[in-house]
């Protein structure tokens, strides 16, 4: 038996003149986020943040999160600690983002 989650998939792109140091404290922040915003009570599954593997296309930093549903996205957007994440990332960088809906295995909890 299945229900529908949702990964979501953040690539970040440093703007040029940031220094390594503020890119590395922005990634300690990043992979602290999920559980800052309330974690798995929160109906966050799964969190990953880390260094892009491949950078070709400038973005530096990637973060996977499995979400249990729309409601627990919207509650991790609307969370004031993404709030400021989000409004600090927008000084030093750019982002992309992807939903996407996924089949996930029930759990019993």
């Amino acid at each position: 038996m299945n229900r529908t989650g949702l990964t979501h998939v953040i690539l970040v792109s440093f703007y040029s003149h940031v220094s390594q140091a503020v890119r590395e404290e922005t990634l300690f922040n990043f992979r602290r986020l999920g559980n800052d915003c309330g974690g798995f009570g929160a109906g966050i599954l799964f969190w990953r943040a880390d260094w892009n593997l491949d950078q070709r296309k400038n973005y530096h930093l990637i973060a996977v999160s499995v979400f249990e549903n729309e409601d627990a996205l919207r509650s991790y957007v609307a969370h004031p600690k993404h709030k400021g994440f989000a409004s600090g990332l927008s000084k030093i960088a750019d982002w992309i983002v992807g939903d996407i809906a996924v089949g996930l295995p029930v759990v019993d909890r």
